[in-house]
């Protein structure tokens, strides 16, 4: 595992990036500086608040319950007073900091909004607000924005300021210092080298440095003085970047090579059949065959009770270790443990998976159902995976059953006109998520909302009352893919 280097090299077309934005903030309010991923945004917005001769606060987006986004000061240039580490809700940041901040008549404070790309609704309103109550203040937004995102920025004419994709001479000014002076390391780097380190960082300079990292890593090992980077070195510093993407022309070969020998070996097949023996001579006498390994392999290694938990855990998507694994630990991971005995019908109509202890010759087997079709039901054992017979299933199992399923984000089996501000606004968030409509936030329980809950309702099959209950939540987080379901015919849990 590599870590990726922090930045601290500017290079020339970061520079002048640099200047420009500090000569755009003499009369323009706001910026926007986009680019993809590693091309360094914050390592230009770090050098604008290094320059820049007023307090400077830096927030970075969190996400909190899934739905709701704050602003997180992680930096401030203010000693007195410092807010690092306070978070301030995206409707009300600029009210609150500007209770908190002193801000005189020749003060220009600047705050940089770090991934603003991330908060997917509501940037705009950030920015807007941030206009109408921080008149003095510079605001600089940085982040990688889909074209929708974009779209609406660009609506509130902002000064854009695109960072360029690194070329050959960037690179090499990130490497460089890696050596042991600046002009050394720069004719050090051979040109087909910082092709290869391009072709896999794919304008991440963040991987650039971890090349550097590496390199000055393995010449602290040779403790010599070097100026020439060998090839096996150079070997080694490329393994610890990503492998290089296949094109679109090696892809098509690999297809035209595949159809060429299928259609090679069909042609060929009558005259290697005069040659081979048939399938049946080559299994040797006297062999169980596959259907008669399966009823001895079933009871041959058999799950504990904290086993089973520990795999439904990681259907879920936890791994947790089976001395840990209980029904009454589910809390910790957001969910709700049951037991108890059901139908068949009734379990399979909640399309979660589930523990069932099976009576197989004399032995009590707990397997993890993870899916079901018309006459299978296919579940998890010590030894692996299995299709059963329905019938069969049936049979040998007695009805009981450990389950798990998610509640709302506060942790409640229910949603109703009286439930908190939180579940209610996360509801309706999620809601226009699924339906593709807009959201209310209000927080309150409106008839609109009671008509999304319906129409969730009849799309996936439930009883449209209007009422949020145990199964409504179980088909909303499967919905939202924060839930596991049964798979149907070989498809995927």
């Amino acid at each position: 595992m590599f870590m990726d280097e922090f930045i601290s090299v500017l290079t020339s077309r970061q520079q002048l990036l640099r200047d420009n934005i500090l000569s755009a903030f003499l009369n323009e309010q706001w910026l926007v500086l986009h680019g993809a991923k590693g091309t360094g945004k914050s390592t230009l917005a770090r050098s604008v608040e290094a320059l820049w001769p007023h307090r400077v606060l830096t927030l970075a987006p969190v996400n909190r319950k899934g739905y709701r986004w704050e602003w997180q000061v992680i930096a401030d240039t203010q000693k007195v007073g410092c807010l690092t580490g306070r978070s301030f809700s995206g409707e009300t940041i600029w009210s609150e900091l500007l209770g908190l901040i002193t801000v005189k008549a020749c003060d220009k404070p600047l705050f940089i909004l770090e991934d603003g790309h991330q908060v997917t609704t509501g940037i705009t309103a950030t920015v807007k607000a941030f206009i109408a109550i921080m008149p003095k203040a510079r605001l600089l937004v940085t982040g990688r924005y889909s074209l929708r995102q974009q779209r609406q920025l660009r609506t509130m004419h902002p000064l854009w300021f695109d960072v360029p994709i690194p070329d050959i001479e960037d690179y090499r000014r990130v490497i460089a210092p890696c050596i042991e002076t600046e002009q050394e390391g720069q004719d050090a780097l051979p040109e087909t080298f910082i092709r290869h380190i391009m072709k896999r960082c794919r304008g991440n300079l963040h991987l650039a440095a971890r090349v550097g990292w590496n390199l000055t890593r393995n010449k602290m090992k040779q403790g010599e003085q070097q100026t020439i980077i060998t090839p096996l070195q150079q070997r080694e510093a490329l393994r610890c970047l990503p492998a290089p993407r296949r094109t679109g022309g090696t892809c098509l070969a690999v297809v035209v090579v595949a159809a060429l020998c299928g259609s090679a070996g069909w042609h060929f097949s009558p005259l290697l059949d005069r040659w081979l023996p048939p399938i049946a001579s080559i299994w040797p006498a006297g062999q169980p065959s596959a259907a008669s390994l399966s009823s001895t392999t079933l009871t041959s290694t058999i799950m504990s009770t904290n086993e089973s938990l520990a795999r439904l855990y990681s259907v879920w998507g936890y791994e947790v270790n089976k001395g840990e694994a209980w029904c009454d630990q589910a809390y910790r991971a957001g969910l709700v443990c049951l037991s108890g005995t059901d139908t068949l019908e009734s379990l399979l109509a909640q399309q979660l998976p589930w523990i069932a202890t099976l009576k197989v010759d004399n032995s009590l087997i707990p397997v993890v159902v993870i899916g079901e079709s018309k006459q299978t039901i296919t579940a998890q054992s010590g030894a692996g995976t299995w299709i059963m017979d329905k019938a069969w299933f049936s049979e040998v199992w007695q009805g009981n059953y450990t389950l798990m399923w998610k509640p709302s984000p506060d942790g409640n089996v229910s949603i109703m006109k009286k439930s908190s501000v939180d579940d209610i606004l996360w509801l309706d968030m999620m809601l226009s998520r699924v339906l593709n409509v807009e959201a209310e936030s209000t927080g309150e329980w409106s008839p609109l909302l009671s008509e999304k809950v319906r129409q969730f309702q009849m799309q996936n099959k439930i009883k449209a009352d209007g009422m949020v209950g145990r199964l409504t939540l179980i088909r909303l987080w499967q919905a939202l893919d924060e839930s596991p379901k049964l798979m149907h015919d070989g498809g995927k849990v």
